[in-house]
């Protein structure tokens, strides 16, 4: 009798494993990655990970498995040159039919606001991974795949990463600069990216302020079909974002508001009251009938 009233053993929740996504997530709204943090994050992005050198605890030398590097998230740094997809493409070529080890060193910064290292140099050798990859994953028996058979022995093999943690944007443009000496980068990909968004939206935003003033409110919740400024910037702001807008491509942000703005007042809802679209005749805005999140989606 004394068996039936023994107590279960209470079950251990096991705990799920630690993603490289959940472990920076702790520091995307910080400027600063702890030192005593970054091995863990590093073998968290490349399981296979081994350090090599250590030149400080924020600057490291690496060696992690092809298949690691090309699982974890990457992107080309803001101020690097698009990779040249046929100068890649030749690169691919060349590693799958010499089957000769990546004899090469990537370098990296972990960009811990967007969750990603960028590539600051070396971004056509990892294009021409990434390409071989995606064509023996994506076979779809009618686009001719170059890269057939198995690939282990290059999955398997190792590269070398130079990675930096907690880099400053002045930091990564000498280190850039000085890897580019024999390479003259045009002065287009040393821009400050974020000066040229602002200078953009500021300019579109007193544009319409001016042009239609009558819409634009002191109000923090503007009736329709008003706007007050900052709310407009936001709008600027996500639509820029949407469109990946650069300095080259800046009149395209003002023709988006325009154009939708000319659909708009030809496509007048129903159920518009009489003294907005009064309003909007006058002035010839129709925009403002729509909310800001309406507005992010309809442009």
């Amino acid at each position: 009798m004394a068996h039936m009233f023994q107590r279960k053993k209470p079950q251990v929740a096991q705990e799920a494993p630690v993603t490289f996504e959940n472990a920076i997530e702790l520091y995307r709204e910080s400027d600063y990655i702890s030192a005593h943090h970054i091995p863990s994050l590093l073998q968290t992005a490349f399981p296979s990970c081994v350090i090599l050198h250590s030149y400080s605890v924020q600057h490291l030398i690496i060696k992690v498995s092809i298949m690691d590097l090309l699982h974890a998230p990457i992107t080309n740094w803001q101020y690097n040159r698009p990779a040249d997809i046929t100068r890649s493409m030749d690169i691919a070529r060349f590693i799958y039919h010499t089957k000769k080890p990546v004899d090469t060193m990537v370098y990296l910064s972990l960009n811990h606001k967007t969750k990603a290292f960028d590539v600051i140099d070396g971004i056509h050798r990892y294009t021409a991974l990434k390409q071989i990859k995606e064509q023996t994953s994506e076979i779809d028996f009618i686009t001719p795949n170059e890269f057939g058979g198995d690939l282990k022995w290059l999955y398997d093999s190792y590269i070398v990463l130079n990675v930096r943690i907690n880099a400053t944007d002045g930091e990564l443009i000498e280190l850039f600069q000085s890897l580019n000496k024999s390479n003259p980068v045009p002065e287009l990909y040393m821009r400050d990216v974020k000066k040229d968004k602002k200078e953009c939206i500021e300019r579109v935003c007193q544009l319409w302020q001016s042009q239609y003033k009558l819409h634009f409110s002191p109000k923090n919740k503007p009736n329709r079909p008003n706007i007050n400024r900052d709310r407009f910037t936001d709008v600027l702001d996500a639509v820029y974002d949407k469109y990946h807008i650069t300095d080259e491509t800046k009149d395209r942000l003002e023709q988006l508001l325009d154009n939708m703005n000319n659909h708009i007042s030809q496509n007048i809802p129903a159920k518009l009251s009489k003294t907005i679209r009064e309003k909007c005749e006058l002035t010839g805005c129709w925009l403002f009938i729509y909310t800001p999140e309406e507005l992010v989606k309809i442009l």
